[in-house]
């Protein structure tokens, strides 16, 4: 759209907003990100079409609320995955999902590393940890918020998504319903957080999972991710956008994830 139009569709929203009495949850939720620029966000991600992106924006304040985000946010690791009455089971979990805040790119996004590959298991998880697939996505969303807070809820983030070991024994059900909730959340209620993703060492074997998560994601999306086989050809792509010294060590960085207190805590 041109500029006076896009100003016109932010004003429009805001004064929707605004007319259901809205604004001061809006305020609650914001962080240091202006009205403007988050409205900017539910415009682009509905593609500017003004009642779509109040409803959408409607929809997200109501599900804040009724997931007590702000006190989520709040919380640690450790009282996401009820390490205090559970510690055995936060400590296999934290064994089995390496990730953490690496730090931040060059343009200063920072960056989320999950290693979703060989020691990843939903199913132990829940069986030997204690851990639904439900808490599961829960703590994602705690990530998420975390993330956000990291850059006053501002701007774009960067994911890194690990595959090394990763093969067909991960392409479950319960693993798929575990993707499809962090992309129901992500797309649902973070519209434009997301500036790149680079999924790494993805084994050839990956191409039928990948064709079904396709499907859960928007051409907008799908455009963001990149994905890469071989190490030469992710730190080529990675090193335009960030320092290589910032990945864990083996990836041939230099980051020990710490999760006593995590690196998003």
């Amino acid at each position: 759209l041109e500029m006076e139009n896009q100003e016109d569709a932010k004003t429009a929203v805001i004064m929707g907003l605004k007319e259901r009495g809205l604004l001061d949850d809006v305020d609650k939720h914001r962080g240091g990100e202006s009205v403007e620029d988050l409205v900017q966000r539910f415009l682009v991600a509905r593609k500017y079409k003004v009642s779509d992106a109040l409803a959408m924006l409607v929809e997200d304040l109501e599900w804040r609320k009724k997931e007590d985000l702000i006190g989520l946010r709040m919380s640690t690791a450790m009282q996401m995955l009820k390490g205090q009455s559970n510690p055995a089971g936060k400590e296999l979990h934290d064994s089995m999902f390496p990730h953490g805040l690496l730090g931040f790119d060059y343009k200063n996004r920072p960056i989320l590393y999950k290693w979703f590959g060989k020691p990843f298991s939903a199913q132990k998880m829940q069986d030997e940890a204690g851990l639904t697939v439900e808490e599961l996505v829960r703590y994602h969303l705690w990530t998420v918020e975390r993330l956000a807070a990291s850059m006053d809820h501002k701007g774009q983030w960067v994911s890194i998504i690990d595959l090394q070991g990763w093969n067909l024994g991960h392409f479950t059900s319960l693993h798929m319903k575990y993707v499809k909730g962090l992309i129901d959340i992500d797309s649902n209620h973070y519209p434009e957080r997301l500036g790149k993703v680079f999924i790494v060492n993805v084994p050839s074997v990956f191409s039928a999972c990948w064709r079904m998560v396709q499907m859960w994601l928007d051409a907008e999306t799908r455009a963001k991710i990149g994905l890469f086989s071989s190490p030469a050809k992710w730190q080529e792509a990675m090193g335009r956008e960030l320092a290589v010294e910032l990945l864990p060590e083996h990836l041939g960085g230099q980051a020990r994830l710490a999760y006593h207190p995590h690196s998003l805590d």
